[in-house]
């Protein structure tokens, strides 16, 4: 009864921090879209001189899906070296704590694992959400007419 207790406080606490999660998830992607659309109409010249020399669609597209998947990778390792160094930092004050509190013969306890398959996981799937969200403002700046963007101001 304790234990089932105990795991659905966990399953709770698991399902808040999901949803913490998947807001900032939302927010950061609507941040790569912004800044993405932002330097799209920074560089509509750019872009209208590149084409005109001969860049196509799909040259224009995947630079600037590139610059999405970049923006989303260094947000990704940000985001698992913040993670690593608040695990070590939990770890270490759980078991400076926790050895203080034991009697017995244990000198060493993980308060927190991270399997090693995470970090790798997490950081394709930013990369992934960076190029998904920059995927409508690449599609608008491969498909902007040469002359126009020239005269763009």
């Amino acid at each position: 009864s304790v234990v089932e207790g105990i795991n659905s406080f966990f399953t709770v606490l698991q399902v808040i921090f999901g949803g913490i999660g998947a807001i900032s998830l939302l927010v950061a992607a609507i941040g790569i879209a912004n800044t993405m659309a932002m330097a799209i109409l920074e560089r509509t010249r750019e872009i209208g001189l590149m084409k005109a020399i001969g860049a196509t669609n799909r040259d224009v597209l995947s630079i600037f899906l590139g610059e999405a998947a970049g923006i989303g990778f260094v947000g990704g390792v940000g985001g698992v070296a913040l993670g690593w160094v608040s695990s070590q930092i939990i770890n270490a004050v759980a078991g400076t704590y926790l050895s203080g509190q034991m009697t017995g013969g244990m000198t060493s306890m993980l308060a927190t694992y991270t399997p090693p398959w995470l970090p790798l996981f997490a950081l394709i799937f930013a990369t992934l959400g960076g190029l998904l969200s920059g995927l409508y403002p690449a599609l608008r700046a491969a498909t902007l007419i040469p002359v126009n963007a020239l005269k763009y101001e």
